[in-house]
C-alpha cells in the first residue's frame, strides 16, 4: 500500500457527520465525501418535505431533529477521543453553536475552530471581518454599524444594507441598496435585524471569490481556484461561475494573514467585490462551505476530503496532476434560470448544456434533483384534490 493509500484508508476510517439544514450545501458535501468513496451521516435541523440530502446514492444514516440544540445532543452521541469524527459546517448558525461548545467538543470531534471557545462567533461579524481585513491590507467599502432606523452619520448615498453578523435571522432579506435617506427609512421597515452595517455601495463588474482549507489555526492554507462570476445581480451574486486556477500570490499571503489572526482551521470562502476600474473590494469570509462548493470537486479539489487528509497529516499534500489547470465552467442550473430571458433562451440552453458542473444535476447522483420534481408534482396534485 503507497502513501496516498494509507491515507485515504486513515481518513475513511473515521467518521464524517454533517450537521446540517436540508439543502444544496448539506447535499453536495455529501457528493464530494461520497466520490471519494466515504458514506457519511448527517444530523438535520428541521424537515424540508423535499429531503434532498436523504435522496443522495451516498448519504448513510440521515437524523432529522427540530433545532441545532438537539442537533447537538445526537451528535455528542458519536463523540470518540481514540478516533474523532470529523464534523462539517453549513451555514453559520450551526457554527455558532458549535463554537460555543468548543471546550465540549475539543478532543472528541475535528470540526471549525478558532483554537478557542467563543472566538468564531467574534469573526462571523461582519465588523470584525472588515478591520481585520483592513489591518491584512486589504481594501474594504467605507461602513458604519448602526441601530435599525438610524441614518449614517459619515456615508455617502447609495449604501447597502448588511446584518451586523451573518448568523442572524436576516442575513439574506435585510439585504438592500438604498439611493437617499427616505429609501433607507422605508427599507428599516421590513428589516429584522436589530443591529445592520451600512456599507458604501460600489458598482460591481463581477465578484471575485475563493474556496479553501485552513489547518493548524492558519498557518496552513491552501486555495486551489479562483472564481468569477459571469451573471449577477447589484446586490447578490449569481449562478453562472467561471473557475481558474488560483495564482494571486498577493491576496494569498494577505488572507492568510487574516486566517492565522482568527486562528481559523476549516473549510472557508472568501467574496471579493471587482469594480470598473478591476480594483478588489473585500466583502467577507464564510468560515464553512458555501453553497458552490461542489464547484471545487469538478476541478478535482475535494474540500471536505483535502481538509480531513491535511488535519490527519497535519500538513497540507496536494498532488496536483489531479487537478485541473484549465478553465471551467459551473453553473446553480436552478437560480440562473432567471436569466434565461435576457440570455436568449437558445444561448441559455448551449450555455446550460456546455458547462463542466452543476450545483444541482449530478448525473452520478441524480435522484435529488429527480424526486424534486416528483415531490413537487405529488404536492400539487394532492392540493388539487383537497379542492
Amino acid at each position: 500500500m503507497d502513501k496516498r493509500q494509507r491515507i485515504d484508508e486513515e481518513v475513511k476510517r473515521h467518521k464524517h457527520i454533517i450537521v446540517c439544514g436540508d439543502n444544496i450545501n448539506s447535499l453536495n458535501i455529501v457528493r464530494c465525501l461520497g466520490e471519494k468513496g466515504i458514506t457519511p451521516m448527517a444530523i438535520i435541523a428541521g424537515d424540508d418535505w423535499l429531503r434532498k440530502v436523504a435522496k443522495s446514492r451516498y448519504i448513510g444514516r440521515v437524523i432529522y431533529v427540530r433545532n441545532y440544540a438537539e442537533a447537538l445532543t445526537e451528535l455528542l452521541k458519536y463523540a470518540d477521543t481514540s478516533c474523532p469524527p470529523f464534523v462539517y459546517s453549513t451555514d453559520d448558525t450551526q457554527l455558532q453553536l458549535l463554537d460555543a461548545n468548543y471546550d465540549l467538543l475539543k478532543g472528541k470531534f475535528f470540526f471549525f475552530n478558532a483554537g478557542e471557545q467563543g472566538r468564531l462567533t467574534r469573526f462571523l461579524s461582519k465588523q470584525e471581518q472588515n478591520k481585520l481585513a483592513e489591518e491584512c491590507g486589504l481594501r474594504v467599502p467605507k461602513y458604519e454599524e448602526v441601530a435599525r432606523g438610524e441614518l449614517p452619520r459619515t456615508l455617502q448615498y447609495p449604501v447597502i444594507t448588511k446584518t451586523y453578523n451573518s448568523y442572524s435571522k436576516g442575513w439574506k432579506i435585510d439585504v438592500t441598496i438604498c439611493y437617499s435617506p427616505e429609501e433607507l427609512q422605508e427599507a428599516y421597515q421590513h428589516m429584522v435585524s436589530e443591529r445592520l452595517l451600512l456599507q458604501e455601495y460600489v458598482e460591481k463588474v463581477t465578484e471575485y471569490d475563493m474556496q479553501g482549507i485552513c489547518i493548524n489555526g492558519g498557518e496552513s492554507v491552501y486555495m486551489p481556484f479562483e472564481t468569477t462570476f459571469l451573471r449577477y445581480t447589484k446586490d447578490s451574486f449569481g449562478g453562472y461561475m467561471d473557475f481558474k486556477p488560483f495564482k494571486n500570490k498577493e491576496i494569498q499571503d494577505k488572507l492568510q494573514r487574516m486566517f492565522k489572526a482568527i486562528g481559523f482551521s476549516g473549510c472557508f470562502e472568501v467574496e471579493f467585490l471587482v469594480d470598473k476600474n478591476k480594483e478588489l473590494h473585500f466583502l467577507e469570509i464564510n468560515l464553512r462551505f458555501s453553497a458552490y462548493n461542489y464547484g471545487t470537486n469538478v476541478g478535482g479539489f475535494s474540500l471536505p476530503y483535502e481538509w480531513a487528509k491535511a488535519t490527519l497529516l497535519g500538513r497540507i499534500e496536494i498532488d496536483k496532476t489531479t487537478l485541473r489547470n484549465d478553465r471551467y465552467l459551473y453553473m446553480n442550473e436552478m437560480y440562473d434560470a432567471n436569466f434565461a430571458k435576457e440570455v436568449g433562451y437558445g444561448k441559455w440552453i448551449w450555455q446550460l448544456l456546455s458547462a463542466d458542473g452543476y450545483i444541482y444535476y449530478n448525473k452520478k447522483d441524480i435522484w435529488p434533483l429527480l424526486s424534486r420534481y416528483i415531490q413537487k408534482a405529488q404536492h400539487k396534485i394532492k392540493k388539487m384534490v383537497r379542492k
